[in-house]
């Protein structure tokens, strides 16, 4: 019982701390944006018995994704350009180049996804359901288009740990946490595509499409479990 509510509590506290740094404005902290983003996860469970072979018994299930990023341009040539150095003679002197990197961003984020499956044999439904907490980073361009919109292409890696898990059989619940091919960090990465329009000066909006996969499985003697997760998601950029 008391391990049942601590891990209440601690997906509690997880969660409101992420809500709270969705929606608190972080202004004292210099930054080219900040990005809140809402959305939600379409996981695909890869399960691999011992001998190497697919086991299809598993259905994705939609959970939630909540992240909070800081994000940068690569080099601000703008802003470099308009002081005396080395570094401004030389953008200065190359408009191509500086405009080619002015398009790239990297970004740095905290996370919170819920990873979940559904399935049955033999008659007997059970489902995996997840709550994961962890860091995340991208790097790609964002390309101009009309009217203050933009696309961005932007490749993504993550880095997962299980604060919390449970997998339902036949009415009764088995903990995840203590499960190899569950527990400890995993790592992901993928692609996502994103859609943006400038509202203003100060903020953006974007609704974007991410595609992850796992790797590095741990080896069990019932074999591997990767994750196969697409990212559904919206949400604002503010400008600084």
């Amino acid at each position: 019982m008391i391990n049942l509510f601590l891990r209440g509590w601690t997906i509690s506290c997880v969660r409101r701390v992420v809500v709270l740094l969705l929606f608190f404005p972080i202004y004292s902290i210099q930054a080219q944006a900040w990005k809140w983003t809402i959305g939600s996860n379409i996981t695909q469970y890869q399960f691999k018995n011992s001998a190497g072979k697919p086991v299809d018994l598993l259905k994705p299930q939609s959970g939630l994704h909540l992240d909070i990023a800081h994000e940068h341009v690569l080099i601000d040539t703008v802003r470099l350009i308009s002081k005396f150095s080395k570094s401004a003679i030389y953008f200065s002197q190359r408009p191509k180049i500086s405009k080619f990197l002015n398009l790239f961003h990297y970004d740095l984020g905290l996370n919170y996804n819920q990873f979940n499956a559904i399935g049955d044999v033999q008659q007997i439904a059970f489902s995996y359901q997840t709550d994961y907490v962890g860091v995340s980073a991208g790097f790609g361009p964002r390309i101009p288009l009309i009217k203050g919109w933009s696309i961005q292409v932007t490749g993504r890696v993550m880095g997962q740990y299980l604060v919390a898990g449970q997998q339902l059989v036949d009415a009764r619940y088995f903990d995840l946490l203590s499960e190899p091919q569950f527990k400890g960090l995993r790592l992901f990465s993928g692609v996502q595509v994103e859609l943006n329009k400038r509202v203003n000066a100060q903020v953006s909006a974007f609704v974007h499409v991410a595609s992850y996969q796992t790797h590095n499985a741990k080896v069990t003697p019932t074999g591997t479990l990767d994750m196969a997760p697409m990212t559904l998601a919206m949400g604002i950029r503010l400008h600084q």
